[in-house]
């Protein structure tokens, strides 16, 4: 068939191969502009999303990563239309631009200490040396061997051998997703003063990691005061200021990050965000403590200021409900129908749409002028709470609970019609049938450990960096096993 959005001759199966529209939440009626189509956002997967921090004592990789758009679905008019014939398959994860450390040997060979050390140090630096590839440093073998190098300051062996054993108590952090100790050791590494570009971009990985932007903002601009040819840490000042919405500076970082050395990654983010600076060029904008709201033409001005309010009593609802409070502002970008559809790359049908390459929430308001309709807040809320998830569980959390949740915060439960469906498979493989399913499966979680057991495992999926180990941890089965113990109770109770 041919593609109803790109034209691609030869897309076969429910999805573009080209551009990637699905073809089943096309509208089968005619186009309503005025009144967005329902459509889902692209899948996400269950494989942990979290950066993957290589286990070798001198390599880490800290990746950012980033689901494709999310796009919040309008709610169906009465009767509801023809469902779509088919749900669209898994999609393959894009990785978000990553800050990576550069190559090193597996096991540090440190050279035998000089004959200037005594019988008891030389014995000392074989055992701490030894503990360097074993991975069981403590804090008192790392002040030891600070000790040792004390009283020979002049030896070069000493002093890499206590950098290594930060290093090896780092990677221990890091398996163990312990971030926060993993920063404050490396933190003790970079002031030494034989410290190395390899743990200083050990330490700028691991504030990207956090998601700490304006710790990683501060430390790359050391960085490249220090060192002004230092691409990678251009390229990690970059992508903070991103993330902290202040691209317009982050355009020259990575410009700079470009000429000192060609890179597919920041080349990519770079027209990304000269893009998105050229679709909000002139926007009126509103800054307040935990949004950044921008809105074309100043007859937006009174829905911008009723968009702020609703805002601010969502956040204070998911606050309170997530246990959770994202740590920077949440830039909310809103846009006539025809240039929110261009500038988020979503179809006409989409309500709204969060970004988490970039943090943006990004909505249409179409000829909306003086007051906020019960669809657009709805639909504020719904993105909120992707914004809210995304943050918590640091991009993990899989497409249903994601998307189930956002409809349980917007105050949606199901049916027992709806159930029913569900259970005979009266839905079938749809899109609609997969919004009542993870709205269902979220349900079943609360019914088994209450909220506090949702907030617990989208907080264990940030600390774990695994789907599966997080599920295990609340709920005592994988993801997997916890549907199908879903669906069987489904069953058992609808679908006699």
């Amino acid at each position: 068939m041919i593609c109803p959005r790109c034209g691609f001759a030869n897309a076969e199966g429910p999805s573009c191969s080209r551009c990637g529209v699905i073809f089943a939440k096309i509208d089968q009626e005619r186009p309503r502009p005025a009144r967005p189509v329902p459509a889902p956002p692209p899948p996400r997967s269950s494989t942990p999303l979290v950066r993957d921090l290589a286990i070798a004592v001198a390599v880490v990789a800290a990746g950012l990563v980033w689901w494709r758009i999310s796009s919040r679905p309008v709610p169906p008019p009465a009767p509801p239309p023809p469902p779509p014939q088919a749900l669209p398959p898994a999609a393959t994860r894009t990785e978000a631009p990553a800050l990576v450390v550069p190559n090193a040997a597996q096991a540090v060979q440190t050279p035998p200490p000089s004959n200037q050390l005594s019988a008891a140090d030389y014995k000392m630096f074989q055992d701490l040396a030894a503990k360097v590839p074993a991975r069981n440093v403590t804090t008192a073998d790392i002040d030891e061997s600070l000790r040792l190098q004390g009283r020979y300051p002049e030896e070069p062996a000493l002093q890499r051998l206590a950098l290594e054993l930060m290093k090896s108590a780092v990677f221990v952090h890091h398996d163990a997703r312990r971030f926060a100790d993993a920063v404050a050791l490396l933190r003790k590494a970079v002031a030494l003063p034989w410290a190395d570009n390899e743990v200083r971009h050990l330490l700028l990985a691991d504030l990207m990691s956090s998601a700490d932007w304006a710790g990683a903002e501060a430390y790359a601009r050391q960085l490249v005061a220090a060192d002004s040819a230092d691409a990678q840490a251009w390229y990690a000042l970059g992508y903070a200021l991103v993330r902290l919405d202040r691209s317009a500076e982050a355009i020259p970082a990575l410009r700079t990050c470009l000429s000192l050395k060609p890179d597919d990654q920041a080349q990519a983010l770079l027209a990304r965000i000269e893009k998105t600076s050229t679709d909000e060029r002139g926007m009126t904008e509103q800054k307040v403590a935990r949004f950044h709201v921008r809105y074309d033409g100043d007859e937006h001005v009174e829905i911008g200021h009723e968009i702020v309010a609703a805002l601010e009593r969502h956040y204070a609802t998911l606050e309170t409900s997530l246990d959770h409070r994202p740590p920077h502002a949440i830039p909310v970008i809103l846009f006539s129908g025809e240039k929110y559809h261009e500038a988020a790359g979503v179809p006409f049908w989409a309500g709204g749409s969060f970004d988490n390459l970039d943090g943006r929430i990004r909505m249409p308001i179409g000829g909306l002028t003086r007051s906020l309709t019960p669809m657009i807040d709805s639909i504020l809320m719904h993105e909120l709470t992707h914004a809210f998830i995304a943050d918590r569980s640091r991009g993990l959390a899989p497409r249903d609970v994601q998307e189930g949740m956002a409809q349980y915060m917007e105050g949606h439960r199901s049916s027992s019609s709806a159930l029913t469906a569900l259970a005979k498979e009266q839905g079938g493989n749809t899109v609609r049938g997969f919004y009542a399913g993870a709205l269902a499966f979220v349900e079943y979680l609360v019914g088994q450990r209450g909220p506090g057991g949702m907030n617990d495992l989208i907080r264990a999926m940030g600390e774990t960096g695994s789907v599966n180990e997080a599920f295990t941890r609340v709920y005592g089965q994988d993801h997997e096993a916890i549907r199908k113990a879903w669906v069987q109770r489904l069953r058992q109770q609808y679908g006699s």
